[in-house]
């Protein structure tokens, strides 16, 4: 194990958005039993929705799945913007 530094930009709720050294942008950090919780609700839709078509509940797992991590997405987002840092999946951005 290493002992290494992260920069913390913002903290909410169970994500945080941080920054390792060496790395070219910030990440998320999410507290593991939240992320097991949400893997566990796309594992259990999925696994639902390959056996039955149209199973209201994994869609309804899925949704909400869904909307957990866009609510990290952003947060995420949103704290980069707050520091003029551009998000490393548009190529083309300014910042």
């Amino acid at each position: 194990m290493t002992d290494e530094q992260a920069r913390v930009l913002a903290r909410g709720g169970n994500v945080a958005v941080t920054w390792l050294d060496g790395r070219a942008f910030p990440g998320i950090h999410v507290q593991g039993d939240t992320f097991a919780e949400v893997h566990r609700q796309i594992a259990d839709a999925a696994r639902r929705l390959r056996g039955a078509n149209g199973d209201s509940d994994a869609l309804d797992d899925l949704d909400y799945a869904v909307r957990e991590m866009t609510d990290m997405l952003h947060f995420y987002e949103s704290t980069l913007a707050e520091r003029d840092i551009r998000r490393p999946y548009f190529q083309n951005e300014a910042g």
